[in-house]
């Protein structure tokens, strides 16, 4: 590690900066084709909305006829819970309305005869979404309501002039990826892609790929960089950290999508580079994806189906990963 830490010294790289002041979204570039969702998809969206799940911080408001004791607000705790007169303490995280009150009824029906529930939702504080990505402030926000996709862009203080006005995801639940083109949305004003969010999703604005690339595998650090105008293989993984002790540098492949955007594997023997016996290292383009592979695999296939089946897949995955580690490190 250091070799990795004295070419960090030549190199001049600095550290991360405070985030600049807040900004209004950036203009879009050219017109492109718009990627809006069909009346289908929409309609898809709509019916998971209806189905809110009770969280931590929600306040509820429970009324039984003839059982005034338990006729007031409660406040969910940290754990999802809330403590019943006469009953106890009841797990709600996770249930919808309709079926916390029928969980109610049936704790009280050792109690009363046919009791009848009514269970109302007066804030719902279980709207967790994460910002992501090309945007002011990254971080997880909570929505007194139900919250629309610029809401969560409003509350991160709008995109950095970085961001790609096409390539906004709304990653959910299992691997759910629902594409929004933020410029058909802000400039050609298809409110129809001012999608509900749920609980839990991830909001993630790519970076305009004229300014960034990947680097992955054994490294000690993956993710996305931001592209100087002299960067080249060996200083793109010295800026990932270097390579791991299991690193293969001899067989390093560079990941990179021709004008059709088809994907093209370029082969790199770093070790010779750095031990001089070769010529300059490949520089870095746009959108390049530098892969370290692990010692003893074979063929670069494995390493490719490693990866993903998708470089745009590939690159969401680097970058959610990236930002995800340097929000816990500020922790």
């Amino acid at each position: 590690m250091m070799r990795w830490a004295s070419l960090l010294m030549l190199l001049g790289l600095t550290a991360c900066s405070t985030p600049p002041p807040p900004a209004p979204l950036p203009e879009g570039g050219e017109t492109k084709p718009s990627r809006g969702m069909t009346p289908e998809q929409l309609k898809q969206l709509e019916v998971e909305i209806g189905d809110y799940r009770l969280g931590a911080g929600d306040v509820l408001e429970v009324y039984c006829m003839d059982i005034a004791e338990l006729n007031r607000r409660y406040v969910l705790g940290p754990d999802g819970k809330m403590t019943l007169p006469g009953v106890g303490v009841v797990p709600m995280n996770g249930l919808t309305r309709e079926q916390a009150a029928v969980k109610i009824e049936v704790l009280l029906k050792p109690a009363y005869l046919n009791p009848h529930v009514t269970l109302l939702i007066q804030e719902y504080n279980n709207n967790r979404v994460s910002v992501l990505g090309e945007v002011r402030w990254p971080g997880q926000y909570n929505f007194p309501g139900r919250p629309v996709l610029l809401d969560a862009l409003a509350r991160a203080q709008g995109l950095t002039d970085k961001a790609d006005m096409h390539g906004c995801t709304v990653v959910r639940g299992d691997g759910l990826l629902i594409e929004i083109d933020l410029y058909d949305l802000l400039r050609k004003g298809d409110r129809s892609l001012n999608i509900p969010l749920l609980p839990g999703d991830a909001v993630y604005v790519k970076a305009d790929e004229e300014h960034t690339f990947y680097v992955m595998g054994e490294v000690a650090h993956p993710g996305v960089f931001p592209r100087g105008q002299d960067v080249d293989v060996v200083r793109a993984v010295a800026m990932a950290g270097g390579d791991t002790k299991d690193a293969q540098l001899h067989d390093v492949r560079i990941v990179r999508r021709d004008k059709a955007g088809q994907a093209v594997v370029l082969e790199v023997d770093m070790s010779r580079i750095i031990d001089g016996q070769a010529s300059a290292p490949l520089s870095i383009q746009s959108g390049d994806i530098v892969y370290v592979p692990r010692k003893g695999v074979a063929t670069f296939n494995y390493y490719l189906n490693q990866i993903t089946p998708s470089i745009n897949t590939v690159m969401l995955g680097a970058t959610l990963w990236s930002m995800q580690q340097n929000m816990k490190s500020t922790k």
